[in-house]
């Protein structure tokens, strides 16, 4: 017990990541990022490599510990809160075990334990669940909704009082669960004194997207703008779009119809794992759009094209001070075209 209670102290100074919202009829990807380690000033990042694509994130750490003792401190991958936020109920949930997380101390495989903390308003009701007998992933348990149907009046009034229970997004009077629930895989980590200790951790991203673009001529001017537009977000450009145009677009300017652009978007949570002593002292970045003829776009000076689908940017003494959004269009032929 004691070493859960230090593990959930622990997770509270570590902090939760960002969440992604929804934009319109666009699926929104799902922001997660790299490993969070619990603030240590003693422990510095020499090095961090991180590969970006659609089908995969990889990224690998190498740590020192700049002391003169043995540090152990929490290692935890934390994921958005579920339900996610933006999407309908009923599709909020993802299964997390399905992103194919690998994490690797030194080359070789460890395990993260999953830890869940039901919370409302950002507190901790796991006590009080656990008293009433009531799932944390309440989505996982079978009938569970239909028990909350079948509560009698006075204990749907207690429980809607407390805020356990709600009506939002439901039909009529329906009562679903409240709370949301954050997920951290974690595990401890010894970091002998001197000596670097390579961490490496991948996942299938959580990806969003759209079958047809906003970036068309009819809609671009809209969309381009305001703080959630092509350009903020992903540093759309003027080269981006000529090579948009030159695939969407006829010499005389018109809409090509045989042809549908496909947008893929990928959000990477850089910048809240700063917990550790200094800058990182060497950070490369590589993306890799998979195939050569895939749009690509973000928010990252110094990127240069190293092969038809890989761009790099190495930057040293660096310190994150925003996420990464990737943008991803293919133009694709339409159903019928050619």
């Amino acid at each position: 017990m004691m070493k859960v209670r230090s593990t959930l102290a622990a997770l509270a100074l570590i902090g939760a990541l960002p969440q992604s919202g929804m934009a319109n009829d666009t699926e929104a990807a799902v922001g997660l990022g790299g490993l969070l380690f619990e603030r240590n000033d003693q422990i510095a990042m020499e090095n961090e490599d991180l590969y970006l694509s659609a089908e995969r994130v990889r990224v690998r750490y190498q740590y020192r510990n700049t002391g003169t003792k043995p540090v152990t401190i929490l290692v935890a991958f934390p994921l958005p809160d579920v339900p996610l936020e933006g999407r309908e109920f009923s599709s909020g949930f993802p299964e997390w075990e399905q992103q194919g997380m690998k994490t690797l101390v030194d080359g070789k495989p460890v395990q993260l334990m999953r830890i869940d903390i039901p919370k409302i308003n950002g507190k901790d009701i796991s006590a009080r669940l656990k008293a009433l007998g009531w799932p944390v992933r309440y989505w996982e348990e079978e009938g569970f909704l239909q028990r909350l149907q079948a509560l009698s009046a006075d204990d749907k009034s207690e429980y809607f009082g407390e805020g356990l229970v709600t009506t939002e997004g439901m039909e009529g009077e329906e009562l679903r669960p409240a709370w949301s629930v954050s997920t951290n895989y974690v595990r401890t980590q010894t970091f002998p004194p001197g000596v670097p200790v390579t961490v490496e951790h991948s996942y299938m991203p959580m990806t969003g997207g759209s079958v047809a673009s906003a970036l068309d001529r009819a809609t671009r001017e809209d969309s381009m703008g305001g703080p959630h537009g092509y350009e903020a977000q992903y540093c759309v450009d003027q080269p981006f779009l000529r090579g948009y145009d030159r695939r969407r677009y006829t010499p005389d300017g018109g809409l090509i119809e045989t042809v549908m652009p496909i947008e893929t978007t990928l959000g990477y949570v850089l910048k809240t794992g700063a917990n550790w002593k200094g800058p990182i002292r060497r950070f490369k970045l590589t993306v890799d759009k998979g195939n050569p003829q895939t749009l690509v776009s973000l928010c990252m000076d110094g990127l240069v094209k190293v092969s038809s689908t890989r761009f790099e940017v190495v930057k040293t003494d660096f310190e994150p001070v925003h996420d990464i959004d990737v943008l991803f269009v293919e133009l694709v032929p339409a159903e019928g075209g050619r």
